[in-house]
């Protein structure tokens, strides 16, 4: 237990330690109901649709390891929990016989501390992999619900039955909707409107006019 605890406090193992036990206390507070697995989600955006370049920064790494689709808290845990299996095991086999030499130490540390990272996201990538279906579909079905009442500008000429556009607001560049009512409201470009419903089958919102929905 001594030997544990030693390395469990010893650079680098004590970086994945103490995200390790943040995740924990994380997932204990979830379990009484205080926080939400997706409470640390955000959504990306992808801003110049026809374009064939893939996007760039920390939202082109999510999306090129499908982080993008699951629950980042559920990602997080799991680079955690084997980048500190990783860093705990080496340091025990490695780097342990250098604690008395200390600037090799130090650096061996680092030098581990990189490659342990880099592995977790890869394996965190390789296990997620089977699952993101299941939670790429639950995020849809949440996506629909929460748009139901929201107030929406229309973006095309007209809305029908069978076309017209509209543009939610979403505090980034904007969710573009497939959107269908009844003609006779007769909508035109810049009026408001209210999501009613959501069509599974054809991909398409049912709007009504903000005087309706307010009945006025």
């Amino acid at each position: 237990m001594e030997l544990f605890l030693g390395i469990f406090f010893s650079f680098p193992v004590i970086i994945f330690s103490a995200l390790l036990t943040i995740c924990i206390l994380y997932w204990f507070v979830t379990a009484l109901g205080l926080l939400t697995i997706d409470c640390l989600d955000f959504d990306i955006s992808v801003t110049d649709t026809c374009s064939d370049m893939p996007p760039a920064g920390f939202g082109g790494l999510l999306m090129k390891y499908g982080f993008n689709e699951v629950p980042m808290t559920l990602i997080i845990t799991l680079i955690s929990l084997i980048g500190w299996s990783i860093c705990y095991f080496a340091f025990r086999l490695l780097i342990l016989p250098l604690y008395d030499l200390t600037l090799f130490y130090y650096l061996a540390g680092i030098v581990l501390l990189i490659i342990a990272f880099i592995l977790a996201v890869y394996l965190t990538a390789i296990i997620i992999k089977p699952i993101r279906p299941l939670f790429k579909k639950m995020l849809i079905t949440h996506n629909h619900k929460s748009l139901l009442g929201q107030v929406i500008e229309i973006r095309s000429s007209t809305v029908t039955k069978t076309k017209g556009q509209a543009i939610c607001e979403d505090g980034g560049a904007g969710l573009i909707l497939e959107v269908r009512c009844d003609e006779s409201y007769q909508f035109n470009r810049g009026d408001k409107a209210v999501i009613l419903n959501y069509d599974e089958n054809t991909n398409c919102y049912e709007i009504i006019s903000l005087k309706d929905f307010n009945g006025q």
